[in-house]
């Protein structure tokens, strides 16, 4: 098992695990399967190349990810946004998510961000825990942020500051 970061060449790998993710648990996430199933090899290249995305990896396939993408305002590119997290269900429980944030926090503290920030669903009690672990504070609860199917899912907005000892 290595945590190592992705890169556009490591598409397919990478294509493989967010279809699960959004097979699996498609409230959890702001995109569709059916987006992700239809996008070409190109597209998935180059979102790579845009994120910083960190997976945990096993025989050559990824069994966890987490990405960030740093905002690209001029007053905020001491931010970033932390995305597409998601530990396949055999990867669970084995303390890979506090590895893969803590690689994902070093990685962004090299770019010179001082701040991550995510949002999860308030009903995704296993993800909001992992983040508490991992240093990842709550500030804030938005209503209604996600439309799934029918009804509507609040979100807990979370922030990491890097810039503390």
């Amino acid at each position: 098992m290595t945590i190592r970061r992705l890169l556009p060449d490591d598409w397919a790998a990478f294509r493989d695990i967010r279809l699960d993710m959004l097979a699996r648990d498609p409230r959890a996430f702001g995109s569709t399967h059916a987006d992700w199933a239809a996008k070409p090899e190109a597209e998935i290249r180059d979102w790579l190349a845009r994120m910083h995305l960190w997976a945990v990896v096993e025989g050559g396939r990824a069994l966890g990810t987490a990405a960030f993408c740093r905002e690209t305002a001029p007053s905020a590119t001491h931010r970033a946004e932390v995305i597409a997290v998601y530990l396949r269900p055999e990867a669970r429980g084995r303390g890979h998510m506090t590895r893969l944030l803590s690689a994902l926090a070093r990685d962004a503290r090299g770019e010179g961000i001082l701040q991550l920030e995510l949002q999860v669903a308030t009903w995704n009690s296993p993800a909001i825990a992992a983040y508490a672990r991992a240093g990842f504070e709550r500030i804030a609860t938005i209503p209604r942020a996600m439309r799934d199917g029918g009804g509507f899912s609040d979100t807990a907005m979370f922030v990491l500051r890097l810039d503390r000892p």
